[in-house]
């Protein structure tokens, strides 16, 4: 936050805060208005905030929970290899087979974890429905297809 830009009415109701003058990095010296009398100016000290990036926008998220955010996109990115793996070596319908399963674990990710990246598209209860109905599908299409 720059406090060079803060700057409020003086003698505004409860008192108002107002930027007397920018001091060295970090601390600014600061003037309160009461309505009933006049204190002194007080300097603070703010330290940096390093958890802000480089072009000053401010990030909610520390790098352990970005990292556990984005391991259930991760799974599933697998999962999805693995099942084609499978379709290649084992064949079409075991691969199928491995899409639909994904599918129900990505369901289950929806449901379970807060904002898993990658996988919040709509409501949790629309994403949860069509994850699992499409599951369903690519399982029922996958077993009963005969030629697979």
């Amino acid at each position: 936050m720059d406090l060079s830009v803060m700057r409020t009415a003086p003698g505004a109701s409860g008192g108002a805060t107002t930027l007397l003058e920018p001091g060295p990095a970090g601390t600014a010296t600061l003037e309160r208005v009461e309505q009933a009398a006049l204190t002194g100016p007080t300097t603070i000290t703010r330290e940096p905030d390093r958890s802000e990036s480089a072009s000053g926008e401010a990030s909610d998220m520390t790098l352990p929970e970005l990292q556990r955010s984005n391991l259930a996109i991760w799974m599933v990115l697998v999962g999805i290899v693995l099942s084609v793996l499978l379709g290649l070596v084992a064949g079409a319908r075991a691969g199928a087979i491995g899409i639909g399963v994904v599918l129900v674990v990505c369901a289950i990710f929806r449901a379970v974890l807060d904002n898993p990246v990658g996988l919040v598209i709509r409501t949790r209860t629309i994403d949860i429905v069509l994850y699992g109905a499409t599951a369903v599908v690519i399982g029922v299409l996958a077993v009963a297809t005969p030629s697979i």
